[in-house]
């Protein structure tokens, strides 16, 4: 009975992180790639947009933020606006958005009250058919803009979804990097089969009349492109359309960013949940699931996982004594790793930063499930 048990187990986390995004993959290649999935693609007819930038401290990343923003905006040939919100900064971001005033960015001083109250802020100001969406430290590759907005060239479009890259650099940055990578391509899997399931807050895009009012207490990345399902449309996925961000610094940091993510991010699906029936939805329903709530709760089953393998090789088995001592393995791994990361091997720091993914996991559905929410809070910086 345990061991079947074991082997149930094994089977759910499998089919999560390899069985459907096998699926996904091999069945994309049977659908044709959609126009927007090449590079150099551009809208028919450009829209009139608004960019909206939310910052809180953010005067170290803002000016070349900004710059790269007006390269595009530069270029685009339809109406482009450029806005700022300063969420109560404590240091000098609000003075240096003002400072690209002449240029033509409007800046919006707000008292401190999380990313999600300044969105809606901005939102009740700003005109234009496509609001596009970045936050304040990644710097936007050139030809962004216009391959974010080529697929609302197709009605059915609701929102899209730009592709964020790390930048290059040590340590983490290359677990990041190599995460990313295999995201972009179930991003554009899922998107030739059923659309993407959501859009990623570094860069994204929405049409101006389904911009929805953004809770405080969930992903607001999140919360805004799924306002497209919910209408009855699609969310594309522009790969070539890139925002760079600087990799997290430290597991420590990882850790906490992934825990707080996790919890925001279970409150808006959550809030969306009845996105996940296939009557509504047909096959999103699924990709929702998998990607958005299996993924976050599968990492749950290794904890008893962890128990039937001991019980197991406690009775002799010899599959699950070495299945016990793995486990030991990666606890001893996460342990040394978490107080003296700085002097792993090269080669343990991509094994230890993925456990340290899951294990983040876990802790962020626990606190979900306990009630806990974050209604305002910090990101945790990149390290410049």
């Amino acid at each position: 009975m345990i061991e079947g048990l074991a082997w149930s187990l094994i089977a759910a986390i499998a089919v999560t992180f390899a069985g459907y995004p096998i699926a996904v993959l091999v069945l994309s290649r049977l659908a044709p790639a959609k126009p927007w999935h090449r590079a150099g693609a551009a809208p028919a007819n450009a829209p009139d947009i608004a960019v909206l930038i939310c910052a809180y401290n953010e005067a170290a990343h803002l000016g070349a933020k900004l710059e790269s923003v007006l390269a595009e905006t530069a270029l685009w040939p339809g109406e482009a606006t450029i806005w700022v919100a300063d969420d109560g900064s404590s240091d000098e971001t609000a003075h240096i958005a003002e400072g690209f005033a002449p240029r033509g960015v409007a800046v919006l001083r707000l008292p401190r009250g999380g990313k999600a109250a300044a969105l809606n802020a901005l939102a009740r100001r700003v005109g234009g058919d496509v609001l596009v969406l970045s936050d304040a430290d990644p710097l936007l590759a050139p030809g962004s803009l216009a391959a974010l907005t080529a697929p609302f060239d197709d009605p059915g479009i609701g929102a899209v979804a730009g592709e964020v890259e790390s930048a290059k650099s040590a340590g983490g940055g290359r677990f990041d990097r190599l995460y990313r990578s295999y995201e972009s391509a179930l991003r554009e899997s899922e998107d030739r089969l059923f659309g993407c399931i959501s859009a990623d807050g570094g860069l994204l895009a929405i049409r101006r009349d389904l911009m929805p009012h953004v809770p405080p207490d969930g992903t607001d990345d999140f919360h805004i492109s799924t306002a497209a399902v919910a209408a009855g449309k699609r969310i594309a996925f522009a790969r070539h359309a890139v925002a760079i961000e600087q990799p997290i610094a430290g597991g420590a940091k990882t850790f906490r960013r992934r825990v707080r993510i996790t919890v925001r991010g279970l409150t808006a699906l959550w809030r969306r949940r009845g996105l996940m029936n296939p009557m509504r939805t047909g096959a999103y329903a699924a990709g929702l699931f998998f990607h958005k709530f299996a993924r976050r709760f599968a990492p749950v089953l290794l904890l008893p996982l962890a128990l039937c393998a001991i019980l197991l090789a406690l009775g002799g088995s010899a599959l699950w004594t070495l299945a016990s001592i793995a486990i030991a393995a990666a606890a001893i791994l996460g342990l040394i790793g978490w107080f003296a990361e700085r002097r792993l091997p090269k080669l343990l720091r991509v094994p230890y930063l993925m456990g340290l993914h899951l294990a983040g996991l876990v802790a962020g559905v626990a606190l979900f499930c306990s009630g806990t929410r974050y209604a305002q809070w910090t990101p945790q910086k990149s390290a410049s």
